[in-house]
């Protein structure tokens, strides 16, 4: 049996959408990840590149209906930041009846009587003070969790994703996607989840968000250890970390930071992402190159870049 295994960068940036004519090549929309598996559409994050994403979901569905008896879509959030989340009010899916999604966070900081969970966060994303439409009065079926430490997603052909309490080891990725996270606190104020993705024997690593060290991050090296694919942020340059306004303390890594962790575990590719708004198509390609002197089978994520595991 066949098991595919697909990555497709949908958003490659951080912090704030930049289209234009200098970013045509590398992409201008912020995070978004799909990754194909089984019979299942998995996001990591939903920032804008989720949009496009979401209209060929629908697109798709009313073109193949005999053979996608369900649109359904997974959505992991790595944190609630607005460069990884302004995409859902726009996803096509959300407004489709009988479309089934479920989306997954980490909990988060909220006033005092109100909710530290995921849905507190979706209603206030599309709370009437910022949006027309409330989140609830959409037409999907809408699964909402927020993750706890050590819980694990289970995904298997022809079902909704489960969530599991506790890593659970009754479970293979041979006939299934398993999801594993951790909460990296390296990121302000509240860390980035950092998710692990195996099936049919293949691992992908999703790392956006954190700051590394200079000796490499080891919680994650061992995560991530003989990862096919490691994604990793790598934001700022290293002249833009120790220079005079240096962006040391903000929550994202240099390229020399993610080649650390991608040798120190052994991963397989190295994808670097989350890339400075500021940064033009030029840039980013000076940054691959450096990072290719420090690990070979490294490339910088671009919108369109698909990767067969």
């Amino acid at each position: 049996m066949a098991h595919d295994f697909t990555i497709t960068f949908r958003g490659v940036r951080g912090s704030i959408p930049v289209p234009g004519p200098s970013t045509v090549k590398i992409g201008g929309n912020s995070s978004c990840v799909q990754v194909n598996a089984l019979d299942h559409t998995i996001f990591l994050d939903a920032g804008t590149g989720i949009i496009e994403a979401g209209k060929q979901l629908v697109k798709n569905f009313f073109m193949n209906k005999e053979k996608l008896k369900k649109l359904k879509a997974t959505i992991l959030i790595s944190h609630t930041h607005h460069d990884h989340i302004m995409g859902l009010p726009f996803f096509a899916p959300v407004y489709i009846a009988d479309a089934s999604l479920s989306i997954y966070g980490p909990s988060v900081y909220a006033p005092v009587g109100q909710p530290n969970d995921m849905k507190y966060v979706l209603d206030m994303l599309m709370d009437q003070l910022f949006f027309p439409i409330d989140f609830e009065e959409t037409n999907s079926i809408k699964h909402v969790g927020t993750l706890k430490s050590l819980d694990q997603i289970i995904l298997a052909t022809g079902e909704e994703a489960e969530r599991i309490s506790g890593p659970n080891s009754t479970h293979t990725s041979k006939d299934k996607v398993i999801v594993s996270q951790y909460r990296a606190l390296n990121h302000p104020k509240n860390g980035s989840i950092v998710y692990k993705l195996e099936h049919a024997g293949k691992t992908i690593v999703y790392a956006t968000d954190i700051e590394s060290y200079a000796e490499g991050d080891r919680r994650l090296v061992q995560f991530a250890k003989g990862a096919d694919v490691l994604i990793h942020d790598a934001q700022y340059t290293m002249e833009q970390y120790t220079g005079p306004m240096t962006t040391q303390g903000f929550g994202h890594s240099t390229p020399e930071m993610a080649c650390r962790v991608a040798q120190e575990a052994g991963v397989k590719q190295l994808v670097l992402y989350h890339h400075d708004p500021n940064h033009d198509d030029a840039a980013i390609e000076k940054k691959e190159e450096g990072a290719k002197k420090l690990f070979a089978n490294t490339v910088a994520a671009y919108e369109g870049l698909t990767i067969n595991i």
